[in-house]
């Protein structure tokens, strides 16, 4: 489990980014953040992997503090993947093999070699697995990027905004993924996120940020339009259709 505690943050000497701001990652769930632009949360996942050095609060890892553990225990610990990966001459295979480099020295081993392959077939990556990543749609450097992490083989896979500028076939296909890597394969994930209904889709636990804080910690079945109203400044409509429950915006 990764334990975030009253951690705050400020860029140079401006207002708090991120102020006093609690909660956990739980171990094999998908935890959701959540709240309008600008409150903090691609803040918060740089904290956590230690883009931005933390000052005030602290960052637990299985109780261990996180800037305690090695290079190798982070990666072991923490995955990111971002919106996209970078177009570049890299062919896909030779893209997934770095998320191997900090296991190994020089040139990577026939493990190494393996896990890349065996993440290729699961992803069905075959067919682009010699083309460039600029020959590629952004659908594909997509799961590219999510396969980069996986051949890491973190407990906890970060993901800032997976679905953003894709069409809707890779959506579905990206978080269909992710929730299959964390409920078959033992996995806990961190999603920042803007839309709520895919948030609703894929996430167990739900943390809303306002005004720099932790708003709300919550279920899916916690969430009210009342929680919404507050957070974002708009209505919103909870509907619940048998077992589903999404959202619609009110005019």
């Amino acid at each position: 489990m990764v334990e975030i505690k009253n951690l705050s943050f400020s860029y140079h000497k401006s207002k708090k980014v991120l102020d006093d701001v609690s909660f956990d990652i739980l171990d094999n769930k998908v935890t959701i953040l959540l709240g309008p632009n600008g409150v903090g949360k691609s803040t918060i996942i740089n904290c956590l992997l230690g883009f931005n050095k933390v000052k005030e609060g602290s960052i637990l890892v299985d109780s261990i503090p996180h800037n305690k553990l090695s290079t190798s225990e982070k990666a072991k610990s923490f995955a990111y993947v971002a919106q996209s990966i970078s177009k570049t001459d890299l062919t896909v295979e030779e893209t997934i093999l770095l998320g191997r480099l900090p296991f190994y020295k020089i040139y990577p081993s026939k493990e190494d070699k393996i896990l890349v392959d065996d993440i290729i077939k699961e992803l069905s990556l075959e067919e682009i697995r010699f083309s460039n990543t600029n020959e590629i749609s952004g659908g594909e450097r997509q799961k590219v990027a999510i396969a980069t992490s996986l051949v890491q083989d973190a407990k906890t896979i970060v993901f800032d905004e997976p679905t953003s500028n894709l069409d809707i076939k890779s959506q579905v296909e990206i978080l269909n993924m992710i929730k299959y890597q964390v409920s078959k394969k033992q996995k806990s994930a961190l999603i920042s996120m803007h839309d709520i209904n895919q948030a609703l889709e894929i996430g167990d636990r739900f943390i809303f940020l306002k005004d720099g804080k932790v708003y709300k910690t919550c279920t899916k079945e916690e969430i009210d339009a009342s929680l919404l109203k507050d957070v974002y400044g708009i209505k919103m409509k909870i509907i619940q259709d048998k077992k589903e429950i999404y959202v619609h915006y009110e005019k």
